[in-house]
């Protein structure tokens, strides 16, 4: 029989309504179900359809007016107009003035427009169109390599732990596009693009420092050493990512390459415990592509949460689709399959699954380091109120996290490190 104590009052109510009329309030409900699940798919529908819309907007404009030989660095004051609130975009260029787009400055004539990335929503095509109608200058921006102290998602931490300090600029595309060539793409295969002795000693440098101090994208999970399987056996790290994120679609992969990846990792190494690592993404409330696989056999599954660096170095191959993480691993020594296709795929350091006919360079470590994080990347120092080159932004991420640290009390295995 059931708890009346334990039931809702809408629940409640319906006992006391007769056989016939309980009948018709469930058709209703079925109804109104049948209702908000069509509402849903035609909301999906039009968001896609505005999504390719833009995107094809965005490509048929930046094709035919390529920003590309515009230098933003000059003495010229300039005028920019950029559709959300970046807090440290105005320390990035001291000739630029970068201001939100709002309704104050709608009319106005910018000398630049930026979008962030190519996410969709209002405000990117109000730009795109302004764009598109004064025939102005189109960069697009991203988050940088190094970026914060937490991720974007978590809404509750404090802006200057939430807040990037990195960014890329393109006039092509986003990096993460493998769609097409971004300006980072055309430097790495640029052949006529020679990287001296003294700049790979300069990126095997930033690359230590990274490795020895755990740096990454973001900065706030705990470093340690885990202990996940059986011990004594090979361990095979298999990468999820934020379900739906722009970089899977655009990076040649889709969910059946994250099955694909898992059955070959499994199939792969069938001595060896294969651990799934959930994105952090989807630790702070987002979804992932593994979000409801279970553990079984030699799976396991590791939802904690963890520095990147911690887990690579304890694992001994590395299984990516299209995220950041198989570029540390590459950091780190480690054997690194790659199943979608990243900005580092395609040069002859990792076991690719996919080919991209337009990368015919072969590249470094140092190379692709030293054109991704140092060429490509542009820093701010928060404390200084001005940009800054990579070793200081590491210095201050550094300082930054050993606040964050000791603020919530994270578990940090070496803490004589930070500085």
């Amino acid at each position: 029989m059931q708890d009346k104590s334990k039931i809702s009052l809408w629940e409640k109510i319906k006992l006391k309504f007769s056989s016939k009329q309980k009948k018709r309030i469930k058709q209703l409900e079925q109804q109104l179900a049948y209702i908000e699940y069509d509402l849903e798919k035609t909301k999906n529908k039009f968001n896609e359809t505005s999504k390719k819309n833009f995107w094809n907007l965005l490509d048929i404009y930046v094709t035919t007016y390529n920003a590309q030989n515009i230098k933003l660095e000059d003495t010229t004051p300039k005028y920019g107009l950029y559709p959300n609130k970046c807090e440290y975009l105005k320390y990035l260029f001291k000739n630029i003035k970068i201001e939100t787009l709002c309704k104050e400055n709608r009319q106005t004539v910018p000398d630049y427009l930026f979008l962030w990335g190519m996410q969709y929503w209002n405000e990117q095509l109000d730009i795109l169109n302004m764009a598109y109608n004064l025939k102005r200058p189109l960069f697009l921006l991203e988050d940088g390599f190094l970026r914060s102290g937490t991720t974007w998602v978590a809404k509750s931490a404090k802006p200057e732990y939430q807040n990037g300090i990195s960014f890329v600029v393109d006039t092509q595309t986003i990096y993460p596009d493998a769609t097409k060539a971004s300006d980072l793409e055309l430097m790495l295969n640029d052949k006529s693009l020679i990287i001296t002795d003294e700049q790979k000693a300069r990126a095997k440098e930033c690359m230590d420092k990274i490795v020895e101090t755990h740096l990454t994208k973001y900065n706030h999970q705990p470093i340690y050493t885990p202990e996940i399987g059986r011990k004594g056996v090979k361990k095979i790290l298999v990468v999820d990512q934020s379900y739906g994120d722009m970089s899977i679609a655009k990076g040649l992969a889709s969910d059946r390459t994250f099955e694909d990846m898992l059955e070959a990792a499994i199939k792969e190494n069938p001595d060896a415990d294969i651990i799934v690592k959930t994105h952090p993404d989807t630790i702070a409330g987002a979804g992932g592509y593994y979000k409801g696989l279970k553990a079984h056999d030699n799976v396991y599954t590791m939802t904690d949460a963890i520095n990147p660096i911690s887990l690579i170095k304890y694992c001994d191959k590395v299984y990516v689709c299209t995220t950041q993480l198989g570029f540390e691993a590459l950091m780190c020594g480690k054997e690194t399959h790659v199943f979608g296709m990243p900005f580092y795929a395609g040069w002859g350091l990792t076991n690719d699954r996919q080919k991209c006919e337009r990368r015919t360079n072969t590249r470094s470590l140092e190379e692709v380091f030293y054109i991704a994080y140092i060429m490509y990347s542009y820093y701010v120092n928060p404390n200084a109120k001005s940009r800054c080159e990579i070793e200081e932004a590491m210095d201050y991420l550094l300082g930054l996290r050993g606040q964050y640290f000791k603020e919530f009390n994270i578990k940090n295995e070496m803490e004589k490190v930070i500085v």
